[in-house]
């Protein structure tokens, strides 16, 4: 009988990176106003941040010294709700969001006619360091209610590295 082996997650390591990478969408140049929250949406619409997980551990590697240093996945996704009446209007949000995932992994964007591109990504508390973001979808059409709002969706993994001595 095969063994299933149970993710290990950081749980101070979520929580950090849930803050930092709030306040790097709510950094993003083409929100005009909006504001990205954590993990509710009312029912009219809005953007909201979706851990998926927390900060689940890759690697883990602990020298004859005591120096830990791990590697480690959040997923996560970005649902933008909307009540959207026009084609038109669905591909703008389809386009925000796949702008958004690009600006996160660190490519050239325009936006409204200039050019951005996130240069470096934010400190994290207590030795952990963002690797890279990377989407894992492109954004997509994930739920339509009766009164016609939708959530649009992208999915990504931020790649952080954690290093303590014990």
């Amino acid at each position: 009988m095969a063994t299933r082996r149970q993710a290990v997650i950081d749980i101070d390591g979520t929580g950090i990176v849930s803050t930092a990478l709030l306040t790097l969408l709510n950094q993003f140049p083409g929100l005009e106003g909006r504001e990205v929250v954590f993990s509710t949406l009312p029912d009219s619409g809005g953007i909201a941040l979706f851990p998926i997980s927390g900060g689940v551990l890759l690697s883990n590697r602990e020298s004859i010294t005591g120096h830990v240093s791990q590697v480690c996945a959040y997923p996560f996704s970005v649902v933008y709700r909307a009540a959207l009446k026009t084609d038109r209007q669905k591909i703008r949000v389809k386009e925000f969001l796949d702008t958004l995932g690009k600006w996160l992994e660190r490519q050239p964007v325009t936006i409204s006619g200039q050019d951005y591109q996130l240069t470096e990504y934010p400190e994290l508390e207590q030795g952990r360091k963002i690797d890279s973001i990377a989407r894992t979808t492109p954004a997509y059409l994930d739920k339509a209610y009766q009164d016609g709002v939708e959530d649009w969706a992208i999915r990504a993994t931020l790649r952080y590295e954690a290093e303590y001595d014990k």
